[in-house]
């Protein structure tokens, strides 16, 4: 058996592990009440057939009944501690671990803790002071054991029995205050709850629906309104009450209820002032919309007296025929106009009197079924106003019909008229500068309405032809022109006769709106150079000085450039062939082509823009080649092609011996050779001979006979024997092209083109 020093030690740990186990349990106490509330939140808000309800309930009850009976078990080992400590004669430590625990209870229950708060933390606090009497009843028997026991000094239980008197006296201080808080915290609960109930009512109520157009609706939902504003007034005493309990537990409540006392408060306050400005906002709009109304209706009654008449005006002008003068018909149009802008402006009230009001169905098959009328009456609509919409229907459509009446007429005249004084000179005059504005060929609508491709034109095509695309006319100047190609009356033109009309005649040009006298060709040169060049905006403007007749000098250059005008464009030599000035000075300018030293973006122009319209042979070609400083990489297009072909041939393949054959190609063409001064209107592309190409032969050793001689026209008018085959030098002889060697028997190889100009 152990001796009472013995259990010093046992009693001790016991002691303080239920200390230790206090404490913990006390620190759980927050997360215990937050689950607690959290579960009744949950289950308030499912709905009452709702499964998850009860097992909501279920786990709330079950958790709050573990926690009780942890509690109950606590309380009942701290009494067996105190019994057994009593029991083995240590009497000092059982008083003084009983008067530890009063002071805390005299703590815990003071009369300055708050003790009010909403439903669920009053509940709780309830519940706490519950298990507080408990642990009390189950205390008073070890009190009683103290007073009994003769071993105990008279001001230790003197001090024992005060404690003990004061905190009962607390306990049935506490019992009745948290009596009252419960009151309170049902009646602030049973007001909420009201509120929570009636405000989403309203505001379903409240809600922004179209207005009928019906008087007798809107007067019923203005009395309807009323006594919603009645239900309103008597639910102001809820929030009123609501208001004056919340600050009342405000000012002693629980720190664990404040935020949601606030809370209830804040969300109820808010939604009634909402709740109250929208239905005084319904309120306006009935009564505004009756105001509508009751006007509207002298309204309907001034438009349709309104409609009447002019109904009855445009019966009388349309059984009335046009007349054929133009200044009358213009007349009557532009009164029309008018008359038909008013029409419009009626339009505004028609619309806002006559819209339909798309009610919601009452049931989801209510627009389905054979079961509707063909002609049921909807009582919503007033047939005053179904009259005023078919009338200004009828008004509109027959207002429209006058205007497109008197606008067909009107336009009738008027190409009659103009044509009167119809001249197809002027008009093609239009026709032609719409085309360079378009920046078009003429032969581009005539192929694109030439389906068959058979070069002739019928009035249809040609006429709406004309008129899609764009070009400002009429349907009798395009007759009109149409029958000046139609001769014979056989409906179809040859749109080659009509491309050749509309060639100008430069001999014949005037100057554009003045009676000057005619301008030369040289005068128009001049013109479009000085016109061109002007537009440079260097330092040191571009400059294009005229030497002689055709004859121009551009930029800082010696080198004297051939201008001609050809079909309405001025020209310009350059190598072999022929640009149009506005390519020649995007190369040459530097304003335009951004760098006058870019050599090789000349060539790449030059290359791609080379037009041979001189007509002259291949003889004379390469004559003007050869001076040229940039030769071979400028000329037409074919020729650096044969160059860059017969150059790669001749490195490729490098031949041993010559061909017998050489006498064809040199013989096979006579060049036609003329002289003009003036490049031909139209451009011409002469084939020049290739060069020949060195081949093997096994039958020949020796070079071919000279070709025939030719003569070539000189400046001076004499010729001068030259070789078909020949190459021609800059004085204007003539050089074989091919050499032969009595020692290797091989062809001289021909300079290539260079793949990267300098």
């Amino acid at each position: 058996m152990l001796t009472i020093p013995n259990l010093r030690p046992k009693f001790l740990s016991l002691a303080t592990y239920q200390q230790k186990f206090q404490h913990q349990l006390a620190g759980k106490h927050p997360s215990f009440y937050s689950a607690t509330r959290l579960g009744r939140n949950l289950k308030d808000r499912c709905t009452k057939t709702d499964p998850e309800r009860d097992v909501l309930q279920q786990m709330v009850d079950d958790l709050k009944h573990k926690w009780n009976s942890v509690r109950s078990v606590i309380s009942k080992s701290q009494n067996k501690l105190d019994e057994a400590l009593l029991t083995s004669g240590r009497v000092a430590d059982a008083l003084t671990s009983l008067l530890e625990w009063l002071n805390k209870a005299e703590a815990t229950l003071a009369e300055d803790q708050p003790v009010l708060g909403d439903l669920d933390t009053i509940n709780m606090l309830v519940e706490q002071h519950k298990a507080m009497q408990q642990e009390l009843g189950a205390r008073e028997q070890t009190v009683a054991a103290m007073k009994a026991a003769g071993n105990v000094s008279t001001a230790a239980l003197d001090e024992l029995e005060t404690t003990w008197d004061r905190v009962n006296n607390l306990s049935d201080i506490r019992e009745a205050k948290l009596r009252d808080s419960l009151k309170m915290a049902e009646e602030f609960q049973e007001v909420v709850q009201v509120m929570r109930e009636f405000l989403p009512q309203a505001e379903s109520e409240l809600k922004y629906k179209t207005l009928p157009e019906d008087e007798m609706q809107i007067i019923q939902l203005i009395e309807k309104h009323e006594k919603f504003q009645e239900e309103l007034r008597n639910h102001q005493e809820c929030v009123d009450k609501i208001r004056v309990l919340a600050e009342e537990i405000l000012l002693n409540c629980h720190p664990n209820a404040i935020r949601f006392v606030k809370y209830y408060l804040t969300i109820t306050q808010t939604r009634w002032d909402q709740l109250l400005q929208r239905a005084k906002t319904k309120e306006e709009r009935l009564q505004d919309a009756l105001r509508n109304i009751q006007g509207n209706a002298a309204l309907v009654e001034e438009l349709l007296a309104w409609m009447s008449e002019a109904y009855i005006l445009l019966s009388t002008k349309e059984r009335d025929p046009i007349p054929d003068d133009l200044n009358t018909v213009e007349t009557l149009y532009k009164e029309h106009v008018e008359f038909h802008d008013d029409i419009g402006s009626k339009n505004g009230d028609v619309e806002r009197l006559t819209k339909i009001i798309v009610a919601e169905p009452k049931s989801p098959g209510r627009h389905y079924g054979s079961n509707m009328k063909l002609n049921e009456y909807d009582p919503g609509y007033n047939p005053r106003v179904l009259t005023l919409q078919n009338k200004w229907r009828v008004v509109w459509r027959m207002s429209l019909d006058r205007k497109k009446n008197l606008q067909d007429a009107l336009d009738n005249l008027l190409e009659l008229e103009s044509f009167k004084n119809f001249d197809f000179n002027v008009w093609k005059q239009r026709y032609l500068n719409w085309i360079k504005v378009k920046k078009m060929r003429t032969t581009d609508f005539f192929r694109r309405q030439d389906k068959d491709g058979d070069g002739y034109l019928s009035r249809d095509e040609f006429v709406d032809g004309m008129l899609q695309s764009g070009f400002t006319t009429n349907k009798t100047e395009l007759n009109a022109v149409f029958d000046i190609f139609d001769k014979d009356n056989k409906y179809y033109m040859q749109y080659s006769e009509f491309i050749e009309a509309l060639k100008p005649d430069r001999h014949q040009k005037t100057r554009l709106k003045s009676g000057k006298k005619q301008m030369t060709d040289g005068e128009l040169i001049q013109d479009q150079i000085e016109k061109d060049v002007s537009q440079c905006q260097c330092r040191n403007p571009f400059n294009a000085q005229r030497m002689s007749e055709g004859k121009y000098r551009f930029g800082e250059k010696q080198n004297i450039r051939l201008v001609r005008f050809l079909n309405s464009t001025v020209m310009v030599r350059v190598g072999g062939g022929w640009v149009t000035l506005n390519e020649f000075l995007e190369t040459n300018d530097p304003c335009r082509s951004g760098s006058s030293g870019d050599q090789s973006l000349r060539r790449s122009k030059n290359a791609t823009s080379m037009v041979n319209l001189s007509g002259v042979g291949s003889l004379s070609v390469r004559t003007t080649l050869r001076k040229n400083p940039d030769f071979g990489s400028t000329g037409s297009l074919q020729r650096t092609k044969r160059l860059s072909n017969s150059s790669s041939n001749i490195h490729s393949t490098p031949p041993r011996t010559p061909r017998t054959n050489l006498n064809n190609s040199y013989n096979s063409r006579s060049p036609n050779i003329q002289r003009s001064t003036t490049p031909q209107p139209i451009p011409t592309y002469t084939a020049r001979a290739r060069t020949p190409t060195p081949r093997t032969s096994s039958t020949s050793r020796y070079p071919p006979p000279p070709p025939p001689k030719t003569s070539t026209p000189t400046r001076s008018g004499r010729t001068t024997p030259t070789f078909s085959g020949g190459r021609t030098t800059p004085s204007g002889r003539t050089t074989p092209t091919s050499m032969t060697n009595g020692m290797s028997g091989a062809t001289r190889r021909l300079p290539t083109t260079p793949k990267n100009p300098r």
